[in-house]
């Protein structure tokens, strides 16, 4: 049987959900997963997941050894762009490993052997868990040297490494959505060769064998049941792991962690999780999913008719530029009127209209010609320089004005 590792370097508090996690590796008992963290954890987790005591500045000596040229990571958050490079990096961790791979924490494993079967390992180097387009949530390379400095073949390596800013090259340079509508990456104009590409490249070449399949669920999906182990959708589609990504950025979801410890045996809806179908979750389950978002959306909206109609309550506190959310190539500007200060927005194709505060929810804001809310998120500023742009179904994308050179 071939040993599989998972790795994942986590600087920071862990995050609410990381109970979650830690009960699906227990249920992947052939399977090792490696945390490196700053953390110190005061309760018991499975005999198979490693806590290795590792800080960031641990992460930069050991990546500029093993890497050959001085590494400098300032924020955490750019570590995903080193993920390709943890075969490298890690390299001794993983000498009796036939694969490694990188797993972020914000995922539940169901039955992970039942989709990574010895078949597919035997034929396959790099295999991802997306039909589409990688995505580092979880990610699987045959442990040899030739796979594991395959980031080495992009042309841009040695910048991103040596950069600050963050760029996606463990995925796809933030090029999932134009991917999605079925653009050939190759054909798409983007800032780096990540490693979306080099994959791509290699295959093409006939060097590599890669292996594209659906085994996730994201988004809101709801109807999901972890029994065991046995992770499945609708009672009908057995999955290999939920990608908790927009479940965790949804406003209407419950974002805490209320059990001491996580069951055999629990279910996943679109905005809160439960133990068991009684009549009193049945009936909770029916408000959180269902009426909740649907008071929501109709208070703010006549909050919005008041604030326009009666009260005129206009916004003036964001600075004027362009906003982007890193996934969307659609940016949202921000004008001011030179007279009254008032701001304007204007997004996509939309005409540019002026900004009302909502009277009851004050951090929040809207457009009259737009169908979504928008919630600010400096605190304690004068002028804001970051929103969240949320939809009527809870998505809330963070938008952060563009520097300027």
């Amino acid at each position: 049987m071939k040993k599989i590792a998972l790795i994942n370097c986590y600087i920071g508090a862990f995050p609410w959900f990381f109970k979650f996690f830690l009960k699906s590796c227990e249920a992947n008992p052939t399977i090792d997963f490696f945390i490196f963290t700053d953390n110190v954890i005061n309760y018991q987790v499975p005999n198979n997941v490693k806590i290795i005591p590792f800080t960031l500045v641990d992460f930069n000596t050991l990546a500029s050894e093993k890497i050959g040229f001085e590494i400098e990571v300032e924020k955490p958050y750019k570590l995903c762009d080193y993920k390709p490079a943890f075969g490298i990096i890690f390299s001794s961790y993983l000498e009796d490993y036939d694969f490694w791979g990188i797993t972020d924490l914000d995922v539940i494993y169901g039955r992970i052997k039942e989709f990574m079967t010895e078949e597919l390992l035997e034929e396959f180097d790099v295999i991802c868990v997306r039909h589409d387009f990688i995505t580092a949530c979880c990610m699987l390379f045959r442990n040899n040297n030739y796979v594991n400095t395959l980031f080495e073949k992009s042309k841009d390596y040695k910048m991103i490494f040596t950069s600050q800013k963050n760029y996606a090259f463990d995925e796809t340079n933030f090029e999932q959505s134009s991917i999605f509508e079925k653009e050939d990456i190759f054909k798409i104009d983007c800032e780096i060769e990540s490693m979306q590409h080099i994959i791509l490249n290699e295959e093409n070449e006939g060097r590599l064998k890669s292996h594209f399949d659906f085994l996730l669920c994201e988004g809101t999906a709801g109807e999901l049941l972890w029994n065991h182990g046995l992770f499945s959708y609708k009672g009908k589609f057995e999955i290999m792991l939920y990608h908790l990504l927009h479940y965790k950025g949804n406003i209407f979801s419950n974002n805490t962690m209320k059990w001491k410890e996580i069951p055999d045996v629990f279910y996943i809806d679109k905005y809160d999780y439960r133990k068991n179908n009684s009549l009193l979750d049945l009936l909770k389950l029916k408000y959180k999913d269902h009426l909740k978002p649907k008071m929501w959306n109709l208070f703010k909206k006549y909050d919005a008719l008041l604030s326009m109609k009666v009260f005129k309550k206009t916004v003036n506190c964001i600075e004027d530029g362009e906003y982007m959310y890193y996934l969307s190539k659609m940016k949202i500007v921000i004008t001011k009127n030179s007279l009254t200060r008032e701001n304007y927005l204007k997004y996509g194709n939309s005409n540019s209209s002026i900004l009302y505060q909502l009277t009851f929810s004050k951090k929040y804001f809207f457009a009259e010609n737009l169908p979504f809310i928008f919630r600010l998120e400096d605190n304690n500023v004068i002028m804001h320089v970051r929103f969240i742009l949320i939809s009527s179904i809870g998505y809330g994308n963070m938008y952060n004005k563009l520097k300027t050179n």
